[in-house]
């Protein structure tokens, strides 16, 4: 009778460990549908001077730049107002999380040469058009344009599988693991591949966590700061050559949220959505002296109130100036433990099991000398 008690316990936990499984994934518990991560790149007057009085000519000081490739032709994109980036969570299905992308620029100057006689591709408004001018270059086949525009908005969709983490673009091609967030029960280590893509690689070179703290526009976050420096690398899209690190900076409590980052290229979020090259600077954060002047998290609609009037995480309603008139979203931080919890069913499973072959043994050295 006891062997079919601890062999029905045994069975019990492995089913319920079974049970848990599907919620025991690499992505944060507030991933959910409808979540929206919103990234600032301010301009700033008096950064903007400083870096004037330093030498700097006026039209290379941008909040953006990208590089985008559309129909064999090169875009290099600057933006000298406000840029703002958004991330929302469209849906979930079949463990992959659909994402789509908003890069919202202000103030845009868009450089491109095409052959002498043919078009430019538009994708922006035309309404939006300031002026444009297009002069030809010493081979006299090609025409040098700049666009100057008032706005311009950039749209893209990825996917991110749940279980590692892993981005995959709509048509299914792999470059690496997401970079909004970090499962802190499974860090990376040095040489963790972030981004891969054709012949180049991200990897990490160094993880520094730090008991400071770091100011956004979302409120102040840490300590702990968890910073993740990337090795150097160096690619070309087109006129442009990107050459560097990246810098993340996370916010190390619970599953850890991307605040700030730094870098051009190699991130897998951007590139999966269409956007190669992305660099975004806050001025002001710049001026203030931080340490990375990448975009700052401005609102995360996860900072929510439940019906009692408390958080249900340690993101509140007093990090998202704002927050109201949003669509919130109800989660639990509970679902954070449910990969302790079926870890620790495992290590009960291996215990009862060396327990009943302690007892069987027991049993039988007794028995022998009975």
């Amino acid at each position: 009778m006891t062997k079919i008690r601890i062999s029905s316990l045994i069975v019990l936990l492995l089913g319920l460990g079974l049970f848990l499984l599907p919620a025991i994934e690499a992505a944060p518990y507030w991933v959910k549908p409808g979540v929206h991560i919103l990234y600032i790149a301010k301009r700033d007057d008096s950064y903007i001077q400083q870096q004037i009085d330093k030498g700097s000519s006026p039209e290379t000081i941008r909040t953006a730049g990208i590089v985008y490739f559309r129909n064999d032709t090169y875009y290099t994109i600057n933006a000298h107002n406000t840029s703002t980036l958004g991330f929302e969570i469209a849906s979930i299905k079949n463990g992959y999380a659909t994402v789509d992308v908003v890069l919202d620029l202000k103030n845009v100057t868009v450089n491109f040469e095409v052959p002498k006689g043919s078009k430019a591709s538009a994708f922006w408004d035309n309404d939006s058009v300031l002026n444009f001018t297009c002069r030809k270059l010493l081979s006299g086949n090609t025409l040098a344009c700049t666009y100057r525009l008032k706005e311009l908005e950039f749209q893209g969709r990825y996917r991110i599988r749940l279980n590692d983490s892993a981005v995959f673009s709509i048509n299914g091609t792999y470059y690496g693991h997401t970079f909004l967030w970090i499962d802190p029960t499974e860090m990376p280590t040095n040489g963790t591949v972030l981004y891969r893509h054709g012949n180049t690689t991200l990897k990490v070179k160094k993880i520094v966590s730090t008991q400071g703290k770091m100011k956004t526009y979302a409120g102040t976050f840490g300590p702990p700061l968890v910073w993740i420096y990337t090795s150097k690398i160096s690619v070309k899209y087109g006129p442009v050559e990107a050459q560097g690190m990246n810098v993340y900076v996370y916010d190390g409590l619970d599953y850890y949220v991307l605040l700030s980052w730094f870098g051009l290229t190699g991130i897998p979020d951007f590139e999966a959505a269409g956007m190669p090259v992305v660099s975004l600077f806050d001025e002001a954060a710049g001026r203030e002296g931080i340490k990375t002047m990448g975009p700052v998290l401005y609102r995360f609609t996860p900072l929510h109130s439940n019906e009692s009037g408390t958080t249900s995480t340690h993101y509140n309603t007093t990090r998202t100036p704002e927050s109201s008139g949003t669509n919130g979203v109800q989660f639990s931080k509970n679902s954070t433990h449910l990969k302790y919890v079926f870890y620790g069913l495992l290590a009960l499973v291996g215990l009862i099991a060396v327990s009943t072959v302690a007892f069987k043994r027991k049993g039988g050295r007794n028995g022998e000398g009975g």
